[in-house]
Order: C-alpha cells, then structure tokens, then sequence
C-alpha cells in the first residue's frame, strides 16, 4: 500500500483511577467496586472474563472502525470481511456490530453495495447486525465539499444504514448507545479543521439532556463519535494527525461530556493503535483504531514505519462493570497487555 494512497485516505458517573497506575493489577477482584466510583484495570489474562464474574451480562458488542470499503481497496475489503469472520466464528454472540465511521472510503452506493456484500460473506445481515456511526468519509464523496455533494452523500447514508437521522440513539441489550455525527454543513472556506466534521448546537443540546437523563439513572452512556476530542486518546495532541484534523466544536462537545462523567466516549479517525484513557475529572475515552490499517503500536500518520495492523473492540456491559477487550483481527488472537475492566459504583 502506497503512501499516497494512505495520505488520500485521511482527505453512572465514572470516575476511573489511571490506567498506568493500575497497569500491575494482574486481575481484577470483581466484588471490589469502589464506594468512590469506578476503577480502571488492566488485566493479565487477555481473553474476555467468564461470564458472571462481574454480575448479569447487560450487553456485548463488537466495536471496529475505519474500514473504508472500496472497489479499489480489495486489501481494506478483506480486513472487513475478515473481521466480521473473527466476530462471528470465534466470540461469543455479540448484540451488535459498531462500525464507528469511515464504513467507506467516500460515501458512495456502491461501496454500501461493497459492504453489505462483505457482510453477508461473513454471515451477517446488513444494516440489521449494525450500529453505523457518520464519519468524514461518508461525506467525502469527490473531496469538494460541496453543500449538494454532502447533502446527497448524507442521504445515502441514511438510506443504507437505516439510521433514523444523522445523530440518533438506540438500546444495544440494555445498554444506551448514542451515535453522533456531523449534521451542520461547513464549507471547506470556513473550516477550523481539514475535515469540516461539525457538531450543531441542537446535536449538542439534545445529547446533554441524554446524558442527563442516564447520569441521573445511575448508568453509563455509551457514546460514539468518529473524530477524537482533542487531548484524549493517542494522537490527538499537539503536533498529531488527530489533532489537526478534528471535530470543528470541539470545546462545545468537550464541556458537554466533561459535565457528565458517566459517558464513555469512543473515538476513530487516527488509525492508531487502540487504547483506553481517562481524562477530565474521570472520563473513559475509547480509540477505536481501524480495521482496513492500523498503525503499530507507538507509530502514527507521522512516524509510519509501513507496517499495518487491524484491530477492534469488544465491549461487554455487565451489571457491576465495563469490559474492554482488544482483537487482532489478523491473528485471530487477544492482545495482550489491552485488556481493561471499569468497576462501575454500585448503588
């Protein structure tokens, strides 16, 4: 895969202790949820914990990224497919599928057709097996950013995954899922950032009261966004690719979630190797790596060293924690070193 052609292609309440002090934890205690909130732990054994360990199974999801299907991308095509095979012959049965955008490389039908034709391959039924999140690719369409291009790719969107509207929510088991997405038109004169990825204020508003909603429930939310908030998961700093290419509002969005501590969020468009953070006053945020290429752990846009992975999540809710346990998807194996379980505070 050539360099050009990578550079086209990036055209409750929670409160979590660090990751790195917990990092020598080799299991977690399931019975020891803290009475101040939840804990972040870094488990020895990479495989998913028995089921019950941490109470009843709320929901489980597999959580993937960035596959920018094509015609002319038969390696990204692969991985998918690939991917959706691991999930589907080796985990155990998953609510849903997240695909938290970049589903394909410039939102056009066919690529839709590419996808669902890839699904169906691995067994799988789409949209129906899927919970799709927008990203920038689905509205790149020929890269002009045009009003009537973007408007026309959103429509397609739409249509294909049977979303219910640019940004919605939904219930995966029992769990709140909220979907995000860039439903305010920004011309590429006036972007902030590269990608004109914008947030409107009514998007903003709306996912505040859900929020408010579940934090005042005592449950978490589960909330998906394709570009990261700046200073969060892996390359989303100072002089990184996902810094400089990242959601136009990004401070509105950040003041939304940091006032609510119980949202979870997960993040792609970097590409890089996935991780799981706190930040704030105890947010866990989420990188969601990609499935078509990933870089290698410690590489980024800028220090690719040329050799590509692909990765995903599974997510598991239980009633007493949140458990998150990375796959390579072409090894067929769990990672090592990324597995991690948030306690969550017990009533």
């Amino acid at each position: 895969m050539s360099l050009t052609r990578r550079q086209f292609l990036r055209a409750g309440a929670i409160t979590c202790a660090s990751a790195a002090a917990l990092a020598a934890v080799g299991a977690a205690d399931p019975a020891s949820a803290s009475e101040q909130g939840r804990k972040l732990a870094s488990l020895s054994d990479p495989a998913p914990v028995a089921e019950g360990t941490y109470g009843a199974l709320v929901s489980s999801m597999a959580v993937m990224s960035d596959t920018h299907v094509d015609d002319d991308a038969q390696d990204y095509d692969n991985n998918f497919e690939n991917a959706l095979g691991d999930v589907v012959q080796n985990w155990d049965a998953v609510d849903s599928i997240v695909l938290n955008g970049d589903l394909t490389n410039n939102g056009y039908q066919y690529q839709y057709d590419i996808l669902e034709q890839r699904a169906q391959a691995a067994g799988l039924s789409f949209p129906e097996s899927f919970t799709c999140v927008m990203g920038n690719h689905e509205q790149m369409g020929d890269g002009t950013h045009a009003r009537e291009s973007v408007e026309s790719l959103q429509a397609n969107f739409l249509e294909r995954t049977n979303a219910s509207s640019i940004y919605y929510d939904r219930y995966v088991g029992g769990t709140h899922v909220i979907a995000l997405g860039p439903d305010e038109y920004v011309s590429p004169a006036d972007a902030i950032t590269t990608d004109t990825f914008k947030l409107s204020a009514s998007q903003l508003s709306w996912l505040s009261g859900l929020l408010d909603e579940d934090q005042a429930a005592g449950v978490p939310s589960f909330v998906f966004v394709h570009e990261p908030l700046k200073y969060t998961v892996t390359d989303s700093y100072p002089g990184g690719w996902g810094y400089e290419n990242s959601l136009e509002d990004d401070d509105d969005l950040r003041s939304v979630i940091f006032a609510h501590t119980g949202a979870i969020l997960f993040s792609g468009h970097t590409h890089s190797y996935p991780d799981v953070v706190t930040r704030g006053s105890g947010n866990l945020f989420v990188g969601t790596g990609s499935v078509a290429y990933a870089y290698a752990k410690g590489e980024t846009y800028y220090t690719d060293d040329g050799s590509y992975d692909s990765f995903g999540w599974l997510v598991r809710h239980h009633e007493r924690a949140v458990e998150f346990c990375m796959c390579d998807f072409l090894k067929h194996e769990w990672v090592q070193g990324s597995h991690y379980v948030c306690l969550l505070a017990q009533p």
